[in-house]
């Protein structure tokens, strides 16, 4: 039988909200058990000085230059005693002996196209305050090879679907709808995924330009209220699916939805949001869908979607944890040297494994 490693994965998303971290018992194949998960919520300085930095990052020329900014320096500092703490608060907690970390960072810049990614966070810091191997650098050598570097997680989706699979819980795919939607789903027991489209990034910009709020908790303020059919299913029309593409927050705007009043604008964002969802998952014949990610906290959006989707949290997961539970998985695979990414999930040109690991 394959080792069982004790794996700690950490996930800080684009919106900028916090860090997840999850402790995890796995040997990177078919084992898997969370033994432990913690959050810890951003200050508003820490992600106003964030989204100051990503906005500042034209192309992946600049980066040289902010690396070497003073913001630059001390929100790293930040970030990276935080992820130290919590996962130190994991080492603690638990009684056996914890074996690596997957570290994921935060992506501040993602350019497939010219082979380069940026995440922010110093992995030699976090090496040396642990004492324990961190795999870190996921997406660079599917970039290397021709691929988008993005999503990493439906090898570990797939591991889920599996699992239910097994207790007679049958889903044909995992959206996960975070400030992009994306799926992965299974075909003749390949494994396919690709970002959808937006997902949460158009509504939380609307809410934060129109309400001086962070997102609609629970989809209160969408709830009741008719979208502009005209304005959406023409967004949606004009709308291409393309194969194994990664967005950016930057590729969508709701510059052409200003005209429209506050609360039909939003409500009309959650409404295109969740049918981009239905209209590819019809495109592609998939029917029942798992759906994590903070896009299924909004009531709103998933009453669009209630007769083809499930939220993963009444499956006995926890939603707000699936990518960092990922990250442990992934670092596994990453010490084995088995596959993280495929053809048909980022276009690379084969399949591969990835990750650097920094030894203590």
């Amino acid at each position: 039988m394959s080792k069982i490693y004790n794996s700690i994965g950490t996930m800080s998303g684009t919106s900028f909200d916090g860090i997840d971290v999850s402790l995890i018992s796995t040997n990177g194949q078919d084992v898997f058990d969370v033994k432990n998960n913690l959050y810890e919520k951003f200050d508003e300085q820490i992600k106003s000085n964030l989204k100051k930095i990503k906005e500042s990052i034209k192309n992946y020329k600049d980066i040289n230059e902010i690396k070497s900014s003073k913001l630059f320096v001390e929100v790293e500092n930040k970030i990276t005693d935080l992820h130290i703490k919590l996962i130190k608060t994991l080492i603690l907690k638990f009684e056996e002996k914890v074996n690596l970390v997957g570290f994921h960072g935060i992506t501040l810049f993602h350019d497939p196209r010219n082979k380069f990614t940026f995440q922010i966070g110093n992995i030699n810091k976090i090496c040396e305050s642990i004492k324990l191997p961190v795999v870190y650098d996921f997406r660079q050598n599917d970039l290397n090879h021709g691929g988008q570097g993005a999503p990493l997680t439906p090898i570990f989706h797939k591991l889920i679907l599996q699992s239910l699979k097994l207790k007679n819980q049958i889903f044909d795919g995992i959206v996960n709808i975070g400030g992009i939607s994306n799926i992965t789903y299974i075909n003749k027991d390949k494994i396919f995924a690709t970002d959808i489209g937006p997902g949460n990034c158009l509504i939380d910009e609307w809410c934060k330009q129109f309400y001086n709020i962070d997102y609609d908790e629970g989809g209160i303020k969408s709830s009741g209220i008719k979208p502009d059919l005209i304005i959406a299913n023409n967004f949606i029309d004009r709308f291409n699916f393309e194969k194994n593409i990664s967005y950016d927050f930057n590729d969508f705007s709701i510059s052409e939805f200003r005209n429209l009043e506050e609360d039909i604008g939003l409500s009309t964002l959650t409404y295109i949001t969740a049918n981009l969802i239905l209209t590819f998952l019809n495109e592609k014949k998939i029917n029942r869908i798992i759906v994590s990610g903070g896009g299924r906290k909004n009531k709103t959006l998933m009453n669009y979607l209630v007769d083809r989707a499930i939220d993963i949290d009444n499956l006995n997961y926890e939603g707000d944890f699936i990518e960092s539970q990922a990250f442990g998985y992934l670092a596994v695979r990453s010490l084995n040297k088995l596959p993280i990414t495929f053809p048909e999930t980022t276009g690379v040109e084969k399949v591969l494994s990835g990750g650097i690991i920094k030894k203590v």
